[in-house]
């Protein structure tokens, strides 16, 4: 009898053994890891500007145009005057751009700028404007006929009437230039008038049709 209780002792004794070692070595599971942060990447700003293209003002030139000048039905000349002398005419205003060859196109500017230098009389439409505070009416030419190219001074003449005094080039002082573009100037070192002279450069722009 005493064996058999020491054998269930022992028994005993062995099995709380064991379920005590599985349990110490059971597992502790996977580590738990932090859940990760979505991150959206960070697209710039790109800041752009949807102007709409300038469709009005001067075909050639830089700078805008004075106030006076505004684009017309069809080509027109924005044209400045700088004189001093017996009198100050300065300022600007817009005339129709006149094209000497009828049977030529006359829709924008370069086909005007194209007429004008195959004209018989290439120069400044005539102008009847008031100017500044000044009631002007000019009309210069070159003094031969263009040949399809540009004009760079080509001797010139003409006359400026500046509230009924007229003032005129002398002869080989005025010199023209115009552009295929349907630009030009005039530079005027002496016009001679009743009242005395006047001397300045007058110049032009031209706007292509609205």
């Amino acid at each position: 009898m005493r064996i058999k209780a020491l054998l269930a002792a022992g028994f005993e004794l062995g099995l709380l053994i064991t379920l005590l070692t599985s349990c110490a070595e059971t597992p502790a599971g996977p580590p738990v890891t932090a859940p990760l942060t979505s991150t959206t990447p960070t697209t710039p700003t790109t800041s752009t500007t949807s102007g709409t293209p300038e469709t009005s003002g001067p075909s050639q030139g830089t700078g805008p145009l004075p106030a006076v000048c505004a684009a017309q039905s069809v080509p027109a000349l924005c044209v400045t005057f700088n004189l001093t002398g017996a009198t100050s005419v300065t300022g600007s205003n817009w005339v129709y751009a006149e094209i000497p060859d009828a049977d030529l196109p006359d829709s924008t500017c370069p086909e005007y700028g194209a007429s004008t230098l195959e004209s018989d009389t290439p120069g400044l439409p005539k102008v009847t404007k008031v100017i500044g505070s000044q009631s002007v009416e000019a009309s210069f030419a070159a003094d031969k006929a263009g040949d399809g190219a540009g004009i760079a001074g080509a001797e010139a003449s003409g006359s400026l009437v500046v509230d009924d005094v007229t003032y005129e080039a002398e002869d080989g002082e005025a010199k023209l230039d115009l552009n295929r573009d349907g630009s030009g100037k005039l530079d005027l070192p002496r016009l001679v008038g009743g009242s005395g002279s006047l001397s300045g450069s007058i110049s032009w722009r031209c706007i292509d049709p609205k």
